[in-house]
């Protein structure tokens, strides 16, 4: 027996919503077609925008990785004796970063050019100059992974070269935030260091007595051990 749908003959008789809705749809872009034309030209150019910008950028991005790897080896070579370091190379370098980060400004390999800048500062012992660039760099917004730590270290580095104990102290907190375990110990005993260079000797020791706590097993155990002696 042929089940009840429980629809009536009315019903089905009755004008189907949705062609009726779907025919006032067509019947009002026929007489509104200019405003359909200028609403579909938006949205397709908005789209176009979009993804246009997307490529672009990411262009963007390559074309100044490209441009940065081969002078960053370099960088790194100069920095790793820069007493020795002939002075036009370094000066070279330095002028180069320079002009990438003109050239390339928000792009994530920006970042890295800061932070040899800054390295470069460093060495010639301008700490000011160093502090301004590595300061550059996080506040690009794309200091991500290792360079988030690097970065507030350098930070740290040149306010202890400077002199600056109290301010290098909380440098070496807010990088030990953001750095893995091996490289939390050096932030920490970077603190603990100029806090003992400050006079706050006491504050020193505990703090290298924390290091030994938490990280007992640390590769540093025997320089924070002799370090906690010359403190006591």
């Amino acid at each position: 027996m042929a089940e009840k749908t429980g629809f009536s003959r009315r019903d089905l008789k009755a004008p189907d919503e949705f062609i009726s809705t779907f025919g006032r749809t067509v019947d009002w872009c026929k007489e509104n077609r200019s405003k359909v034309a200028a609403g579909t030209i938006g949205v397709v150019a908005v789209v176009a925008l979009v993804l246009g910008t997307r490529a672009f950028l990411q262009w963007e991005e390559s074309k100044s990785a490209r441009d940065l790897w081969p002078t960053l080896n370099r960088a790194q070579e100069l920095l790793r004796a820069s007493s020795a370091a002939d002075p036009s190379q370094l000066a070279s370098v330095e002028q180069f970063l320079q002009g990438h980060v003109s050239r390339h400004p928000d792009t994530r390999a920006t970042v890295y050019s800061f932070y040899y800048l800054g390295s470069i500062a460093f060495s010639r012992g301008n700490h000011d100059l160093a502090i301004t660039r590595f300061r550059a760099g996080i506040a690009t917004g794309k200091d991500t992974g290792i360079l988030r730590y690097l970065l507030r270290q350098g930070i740290s580095s040149s306010l202890e070269a400077k002199g600056d104990f109290a301010a290098a102290a909380a440098a070496y907190r807010d990088a030990g935030e953001v750095a893995g375990t091996e490289m939390k110990t050096q932030s920490r005993m970077g603190e603990a260091r100029v806090l003992g260079l400050a006079g706050k000797k006491t504050e020193a020791a505990a703090l290298y007595r924390q290091i030994l706590k938490e990280t007992p097993e640390t590769s540093l155990r025997d320089l924070v051990e002799i370090q906690l002696a010359q403190t006591e």
